[in-house]
């Protein structure tokens, strides 16, 4: 049986499930929207294979050393404007599908709105893995179909959170020279209970299903990201993240996964071959490189990685920097986030009232700003 503690203890990789040899461990949604694994106790063997390939029971610290990092952006200004960030990944996923034997694996929007991993083989279809998602992406057996391709000799592209590689690169068990991984700087995943109770809102509100979501458009500049939602009755929904109910729900962690709080994961040194993430703060230690359209850092691990970027310096608009300049030690992608301080609080008004929740948030979010007022005033 699969060694769980606690909650913090399982970033919800799917490894264990993926790994199972008679299929009776499940992801199943606890009562805050996030998936745990289930063990059907009549079927286990005890083999054990899921406590080895867990990358949280077995995790051992490394050390913080990268071999180099950077700031930039892809020269093309449509891939630029098309990616939250600089574009870097888009270019990266191109170069690899455009190889002999190329295939990629990441993030993308289903029809029901929900994140979820697939394997794409065409860059047609690049756009759908392409702008942050701020949700954990469900794996869906994408460890052991990029296995079956890796072992057919295909080139694989991987990308996702940095638990999500090191649950990857546990369930292989063994390295390959045709597997190329990215891990993206996550601040931490927020309920997927809560993302489906803010989508029936906004349903609710505007008389329509959702087609189309944006969690980082920058039709108002990079810096000024919005919430851009489209309707099937062609209304449209745009708010700053620093307006929108759901992007403050994330960033305030009040919504956000257990184990995101003791995440053991972040810091500099990843088992990816490169880390990417927004330049933020690139208008102060490098004005250059910022026009407001987009800027990523990239973090090089390996030497594979670092050979893979040099393979796109033709595409790229890249500047060695120093990793302490554009990733300070308080930045959230080199520590934990600390939970909202009335976190299960609203986890239980959560319950009682589903996406009425955010009629709430937002009197609690008018109350902050009044109190917020007066204190100053005082």
């Amino acid at each position: 049986m699969i060694n769980l503690k606690g909650k913090e203890d399982c970033c919800g990789c799917s490894a264990c499930q993926e790994i199972c040899p008679k299929n009776c461990i499940s992801m199943k949604e606890d009562a805050e929207g996030f998936l745990y694994p289930f063990v059907e106790k009549e079927n286990c063997i005890n083999c054990n294979l899921c406590n080895k390939v867990c990358p949280l029971v077995n995790h051992t610290k490394w050390d913080d050393t990268i071999i180099k990092s950077y700031v930039g952006y892809a020269i093309n200004e449509k891939i630029r404007l098309q990616s939250s960030s600089g574009g870097i990944f888009s270019v990266l996923a191109e170069f690899i599908l455009k190889s002999e034997k190329g295939v990629l694996y990441g993030a993308s929007i289903n029809e029901n709105q929900m994140i979820c991993h697939m394997r794409i083989d065409s860059i047609a279809n690049l756009g759908l893995l392409r702008g942050s998602k701020y949700l954990q992406s469900k794996i869906n057996e994408t460890f052991k179909n990029a296995k079956m391709d890796l072992e057919a000799g295909l080139n694989v592209f991987y990308s996702g959170t940095a638990c999500q590689i090191a649950g990857l690169k546990s369930f292989l068990g063994k390295e390959y020279k045709n597997l190329y991984t990215v891990d993206v700087l996550c601040h931490g995943v927020p309920s997927p209970k809560v993302w489906t109770a803010y989508r029936k809102w906004q349903e609710k509100k505007n008389n329509s299903t959702i087609r189309e979501i944006s969690f980082r458009n920058k039709e108002f500049g990079w810096k000024n990201y919005q919430m851009k939602i489209v309707f099937n009755n062609e209304e449209k929904y745009i708010k700053p993240h620093s307006e929108d109910m759901y992007s403050q729900m994330f960033l305030s962690n009040i919504c956000l996964r257990p184990s995101c709080h003791k995440c053991k994961f972040k810091g500099l040194n990843r088992l990816s071959d490169l880390t990417l993430g927004d330049a933020w703060g690139i208008d102060k230690c490098m004005p250059e490189m910022d026009d407001d359209k987009g800027t990523s850092v990239i973090i090089v691990h390996s030497i594979k990685g670092q050979e893979l970027l040099s393979r796109i310096k033709n595409a790229v608009n890249i500047m060695e920097i120093d990793i302490d300049r554009i990733l300070p030690l308080s930045s959230d992608s080199r520590k934990s986030v600390q939970a909202h301080k009335r976190r299960k609080l609203f986890f239980r008004i959560f319950k009682l009232f589903d996406y009425k929740i955010f009629f709430i948030w937002k009197q609690y979010m008018w109350y902050q700003k009044i109190k917020a007022k007066i204190c100053k005033y005082l």
